[in-house]
């Protein structure tokens, strides 16, 4: 507060009156002066500072009715005794022993409880078929108490053939009974076997285990399961067979085998299911070992539709069974083949069921087409040669008159402008023709006469606008017979009308031949020394000088637009003379060298069409000798190319012609040289 503030003149009426001397003494005084004001201020100020204090401890030193302790006398208290402590002695250990008590029983019957046991099986998750293996049971009991009357049981499933156990089971070959199973006790029971079934089938072990805890009276379960599928048969089995079966005559189906490197079926029986018409002639086994001992490949009859097939090795091997149609009752047919084992209980494992569908033809004069050796469907390659071979047979009991034979080929991707035929027939549309004026034996056939036709024909190359096109072709060869033997027109095969009612007559037709045409998948190869703008790529003297070593580049590139590729790579041989330079690239995969077979490999794996081009390169070099003078050194063999078409399934194998030091491919270093070594 400044001065002005504290000087108010205050106006005070005073009544002066004897009774009030001290007033008007107190008046009389003089005024205190600012410092005199300043000073009481302070002096209040401490003294309510005291007064804080002393309500302070006033708190502190009051008894229970708010009056102040007297600090000055003290009331001294008898010390407890012995009963107090001896009976609060035995209320501590009292409270001890319930809590170690409590302690105990958690301890020795928490854990007890009825479903503290550990059930569970293992084993392998893929086998072979007819793979010996184990599945292991393994239980624990968990809690406190023991288990009682204790019953572990397998259900095996319908594939699975039981060999032997450890322990031995108590009931059959799928119980086992433990009297009693001690607390924390554990234990595995080994089950061996194995699984006899189709590749990626499935065998399901299903387990539970009955018992009784000490201090329960019912029974309680536990169940576990375990899933074990086949990885493979071990045993590839390709089936060969014409789509169509003669009358009254021998028709074949073979029965290829394979045997993978982890093949454990060494034997099994084939049961065959035939209609009534088809009689089964024969079932034979051939080997490409010929081994004449036990062991040899071979096939023995059992039953009058069951036989035995043993000795399967790795070696090239075939069934060979021959049929015949005696009689037509349907236009089509099937025929089944079930492949099975057996095991200790003599029942069936089925590993492998085919149903052969064959179509019945019903002609005295039979036609037999052939393509590339082969009556059966195969896969075909853009622009191969195809080699077609018609055998005919007059199997009735007349001679036949002016037969016609004509092939049909139906599809897209012949290339007409190869076809080379010796006998000269003549083409209408998508047909060949023969009669007796292209082949003169055709003019009358006898009983049991037979001959052959050949021809061959290109597969088209593939264009870009081929896609979307059906990539199949058909083929089949069929007769006609002229009406009239005098009638010149009836043998005019050049007319118009067609010779035969090719949709609805069937009978006179051949097996029927679909060749499904593999992805485009095409290896191109180049070895150079100038890259394809004339800028040096490879080192060293050219032409060739004995001593001293040149460098080349080698170009692969892949091509491939229809079907997804799987398993693709290139492969070279590189020649003795020829080094590895160690220096690689590839847009896909990678370049390898191995050293010991002194090889190259390109690793592609798997290619889809959106990659329709890719490029993989290396280098290489080459130091002649004083022989090589005068000489055109190889450079590479040939290089493999190799893939497995995802949609056809059947393997493409490319191959490049034989690269030299003439350099076939660089047009500037043959400016240079002529591939010939110089000194």
């Amino acid at each position: 507060m400044d001065q002005s503030s504290k000087k108010q003149k205050v106006k005070v009426r005073i009544n002066m009156t004897k009774n009030n001397s001290n007033i008007s003494e107190f008046i009389k005084r003089q005024l205190p002066t600012d410092h005199e004001l300043e000073e009481f201020e302070e002096i209040i100020e401490e003294k309510q500072k005291q007064e804080e204090i002393n309500d302070s401890l006033s708190e502190i030193y009051q008894n229970d009715d708010e009056n102040l302790v007297n600090m000055h006398k003290f009331d001294v208290k008898k010390k407890k005794g012995f009963l107090f402590w001896f009976f609060s002695f035995l209320i501590f250990a009292s409270l001890i022993t319930g809590i170690g008590h409590g302690i105990y029983y958690y301890l020795t019957n928490v854990d007890s409880d009825a479903t503290a046991i550990e059930f569970a099986i293992q084993g392998k998750d893929k086998v072979m078929a007819g793979e010996e293996f184990f599945w292991t049971i393994k239980y624990k009991n968990l809690s406190r108490v023991s288990m009682s009357n204790v019953s572990i049981k397998a259900v095996y499933p319908d594939n699975f053939i039981f060999l032997e156990s450890v322990p031995k089971p108590q009931i059959k070959n799928f119980t086992w009974h433990f009297d009693k199973i001690n607390a924390n006790q554990e234990g595995t029971i080994q089950i061996k076997g194995k699984i006899i079934g189709e590749k990626n089938a499935s065998a399901i072990l299903l387990a539970d285990m009955t018992y009784m805890p000490e201090n329960f009276t019912s029974t309680f379960k536990k169940e576990a399961s375990y899933i074990t599928s086949i990885s493979d048969i071990g045993v590839d089995f390709d089936f060969e067979y014409s789509p169509t079966a003669l009358m009254n005559e021998d028709n074949n189906i073979a029965i290829n085998l394979t045997t993978n490197d982890n093949n454990f079926l060494q034997d099994f029986f084939i049961t065959t299911k035939l209609p009534e018409n088809i009689e089964l002639i024969l079932l034979t086994a051939t080997s490409s070992d010929n081994i004449k001992d036990v062991d040899a490949f071979m096939v023995e009859q059992i039953k009058p539709n069951i036989w035995h097939v043993s000795g399967i090795k790795k070696q090239e091997q075939k069934l060979e069974i021959k049929y015949k149609v005696n009689q037509k009752i349907d236009g089509k047919q099937d025929m089944t083949l079930t492949l099975w084992q057996t095991g200790n209980d003599e029942q069936m494992y089925i590993f492998l069921e085919k149903k052969i569908s064959v179509e019945i033809m019903q002609s005295n004069l039979n036609l037999t087409l052939i393509i590339n050796g082969s009556k059966n469907d195969q896969t075909i390659d853009f622009g191969e040669n195809l080699t077609y071979s018609i055998v005919y047979a007059n199997k009735g009991e007349v001679d036949i008159k002016n037969v016609m034979i004509m092939a049909v080929l139906e599809g897209d991707f012949f290339d007409w402008t190869s076809l080379d035929d010796k006998n000269n027939g003549i083409k209408k549309n998508n047909t060949i023709i023969w009669s007796k004026n292209e082949i003169p034996n055709l003019t009358e056939l006898e009983v049991d006469q037979e001959g052959i036709i050949d021809f061959s024909i290109n597969v088209a190359n593939f264009k870009e606008t081929d896609i979307g096109k059906d990539f199949q072709i058909k083929s089949y060869a069929q007769f006609d017979i002229a009406k009239n033997d005098d009638d010149d027109d009836n043998n005019d095969v050049s007319a118009d009308e067609p010779v035969v009612d090719k949709e609805t007559n069937t009978d006179n037709r051949s097996n029927i031949i679909a060749n499904r045409i593999n992805s485009d998948f095409l290896l191109k190869e180049s070895v150079r020394y100038f890259n394809e703008d004339d800028v040096p790529v490879g080192a060293g003297p050219l032409p060739f000088k004995i001593g001293q070593a040149t460098s080349l580049k080698v170009y692969w590139t892949i091509t491939n637009n229809l079907h997804e590729l799987r398993d693709a790579k290139v492969e070279v041989n590189l020649p003795d003379n020829i080094h590895w330079n160690n220096k690689n690239s590839a847009e896909v995969g990678s370049v390898q060298y191995d050293n010991e077979q002194h090889k190259i490999t390109w690793q592609i794996g798997r290619l889809p069409i959106t990659v329709y081009k890719a490029d993989a390169e290396f280098s290489i070099s080459i130091t002649p000798t004083i022989n090589d003078v005068d000489k055109i050194m190889v450079l590479l063999p040939g290089s493999n190319a190799h893939a497995i078409d995802n949609k056809t399934s059947s393997d493409i194998i490319k191959t490049t012609k034989t690269k030299t030091t003439k350099l076939e491919d660089d047009e500037t270093a043959m400016g240079i040289s002529d591939g010939r070594v110089v000194e």
